[in-house]
């Protein structure tokens, strides 16, 4: 219960600091690139419609805007790792309920491609 409670806490923070237009948004430029990036490879990959596609944008504007809040914050190494944890899930959540089944599962197999691509880079 108090899970759900702290997902929902965190939903609205995350969401009152994103309430701005995206262009006046705390994101570097490099962030902003990034997004787009990652907003051109979900249409290409997941075939979004119209309405999907504003509705992934807003989902992961916000992602992006609470993990550039993340690499701010002066929290310990665990209170951020939770924190992450924490906007991920939300993230999923989320993503799940604008995406189909099939879509879902094309996602999920794209950001576990993405941890094992992290990964091999770390090792490098």
């Amino acid at each position: 219960m108090k899970k759900n409670v702290l997902k929902w806490v965190l939903i609205l923070v995350v969401s009152g600091l994103t309430t701005g237009a995206f262009a006046q948004s705390k994101l570097t430029n490099e962030q902003k690139e990034e997004l787009l990036a990652k907003m051109e490879q979900y249409r290409a990959e997941l075939n979004l419609s119209d309405q999907q596609q504003e509705q992934v944008k807003s989902i992961n504007a916000t992602y992006f805007e609470g993990l550039a809040g993340l690499k701010a914050s002066n929290g310990s190494k665990l209170s951020k790792f939770k924190m992450y944890r924490t906007l991920s899930e939300t993230r999923d959540e989320q993503m799940k309920q604008v995406l189909d089944g099939n879509q879902y599962k094309r996602y999920k197999a794209m950001q576990k491609e993405m941890r094992s691509e992290l990964k091999s880079r770390k090792k490098s």
